[in-house]
């Protein structure tokens, strides 16, 4: 933007909110909303320092203009004029200090220095002048006019730097409706005199706050900030008809509106950082789980995964299927406590660990007990549950074990079996025996890895949803039978936890099979 389109843009912007104050907001009798405070600090934050003193030129000519217009004496009419240059002078710079680059309200921390130098600290300089020239000018108190001329510039600057700094444009069609609703509530909440319907617009903001984007929020706030503000100086609403003076009158009001849309912000914001770390376990879990080679000699492999909340897709369950040495095929499933980016950290520390163990151990037993000894002294693997096999095409032998894990299902011949056999704890609970169990496999035997997901239902026990499954798998064995698995979870009943299963069909392989890996 060239600087004559920028000192245009923040003129008519400040003309506009200064005339708004004058003519709708009632400023001949006391200091009140200055949307124009939040004009000046958005304008000095979005361009660079070398604009700044064009920028605070022309807010102080505009500001000795429009008051000396509206009758005010030009000693005085100086003196605001430097509480609104200096004002978002030491905003800008305190806050540029604490957040060098582009400032996203979005993130909690240039929120807070947003709120802290932009909202608190610059309007409180811009009172320590003003209040001072209104207390001299209109023989009033000091506080009684630092206090209103403090809440009105802290609500402008909160209000309309505030939405400048979140405004996305591709927003524009959330922010239309959002914003004429919300005047439209808060209309309704103000204009009643002796019927408390003021805090109407709250729910709604509130609503807002959780749903959609800071931009969306902010704006609202500022269509039910000018609304409240134009209905109080039309005499209309619980703040018109209170009561006392005027100076309290006003920056309660300020206040009230500050706090709703504060409150309303810093939800937004937490959803936005749950939704950051949601959004971060995610791709941490999806670029763990290995993409599966289907067709391996002796084997074919499928797996899949369904998280529990499908909103998000985010847990710490976990496959993998991997070469073992001594020409076998290692198959495992893991299930860790949690859905958040804790679960999702220690399911890959778990999942690297237990690739690495199985390079080296003699068989699955070992591999489940030096698993134990690593979940010690990784944070989140308490209580979690593994199952281990592996499996070796030439001699088709299979060896399992479970630490705490639903038993694996082995399907031959139409028959389903659970294999209980080589069970131990769950991991870091305490030191025990990890025993493995193994046993010789025919040609078209299926083998099934899964968690709890897949079979714990609140509303049946355990031993009908296992039998339901040997059904399922004995019915259709074939490729779909994963995806048939993980679909059907929501109608068997509400899904208590995520769901991982892990598929493999045992097929012929010729005896001088190798997989490079030295025993």
């Amino acid at each position: 933007m060239t600087r004559l389109r920028l000192l245009l843009v923040v003129a008519v912007a400040y003309t506009i909110g200064a005339q708004l104050a004058f003519v709708v907001f009632d400023a001949d009798s006391i200091v009140v909303l200055f949307l124009p405070a939040g004009v000046t600090l958005s304008a000095l934050l979005l361009s660079p320092r070398r604009e700044w003193a064009w920028i605070l030129a022309t807010v102080a000519a505009l500001e000795l203009l429009i008051d000396i217009g509206h009758g005010l004496d030009p000693v005085y009419a100086l003196g605001f004029a430097a509480a609104n240059t200096l004002e978002p002078l030491v905003g800008a710079l305190l806050l540029r200090r604490a957040v060098a680059g582009r400032i996203d309200l979005a993130q909690r921390p240039h929120l807070l220095a947003f709120l802290a130098f932009g909202v608190v600290a610059g309007p409180a300089v811009g009172a320590l002048i003003g209040g001072t020239t209104i207390a001299l000018a209109q023989d009033r108190g000091w506080f009684s006019s630092f206090l209103p001329f403090w809440a009105g510039d802290a609500t402008g600057a909160l209000t309309v730097a505030g939405t400048v700094l979140a405004w996305r444009r591709s927003l524009l069609t959330r922010c239309v409706p959002a914003v004429l609703v919300t005047a439209a509530v808060t209309a309704a909440g103000f204009w009643p005199q002796h019927l408390p319907l003021f805090y109407l617009p709250i729910p709604l903001l509130f609503w807002l706050g959780f749903t959609q984007p800071l931009a969306v929020t902010m704006t609202s706030g500022l269509a039910m900030t000018v609304t409240a503000n134009t209905l109080t100086g039309a005499g209309r609403g619980p703040w018109a008809a209170l009561d006392g003076p005027i100076e309290i009158k006003t920056a309660t009001l300020q206040l009230f509106l500050a706090v709703a849309i504060l409150g309303a912000c810093f939800l937004t914001v937490g959803v936005t950082e749950r939704d950051r770390a949601v959004s971060a376990a995610h791709q941490l879990q999806q670029a763990l789980l290995p993409a599966v080679i289907p067709q391996r000699p002796g084997i074919r492999v499928s797996a899949g995964y369904r998280p529990a909340d499908l909103t998000h897709h985010v847990g710490g369950d976990w496959y993998d299927v991997f070469d073992v040495p001594g020409d076998r095929v290692g198959f495992a499933v893991g299930d860790v406590v949690g859905h958040n980016l804790a679960a999702a950290a220690a399911m890959a520390r778990l999942q690297s660990a237990l690739r690495l163990l199985a390079q080296t151990a003699p068989g699955p037993a070992e591999v489940l007990a030096g698993l134990d000894r690593a979940s010690m002294v990784i944070d989140g693997a308490h209580m979690c549950t593994v199952a281990y096999a592996d499996y070796h095409p030439a001699t088709r032998r299979l060896r399992y074990a479970c630490a705490g894990h639903p038993p694996p299902l082995l399907m031959t011949d139409g028959t389903g079996e659970f294999l209980w056999e080589g069970r131990s704890m769950p991991l870091a609970v305490e030191p025990c025996p990890r025993p493995h169990a193994e046993r010789e496999v025919p040609p078209g035997a299926h083998l099934l890895l899964y968690t709890d997901g897949l079979v714990e239902r609140r509303t049946e026990p355990l031993r009908t949803s296992l039998d339901r499954l040997a059904v399922t798998v004995a019915a259709e064995p074939g490729a779909g039978l994963t995806e048939t698995l993980l679909n059907r979870i929501p109608h068997d009943g509400p899904a208590i936890d995520d769901a991982v299963v892990l598929h493999v069909t045992f097929d012929s392989a010729p005896a001088t099979y190798s997989n490079g890996l030295a025993s």
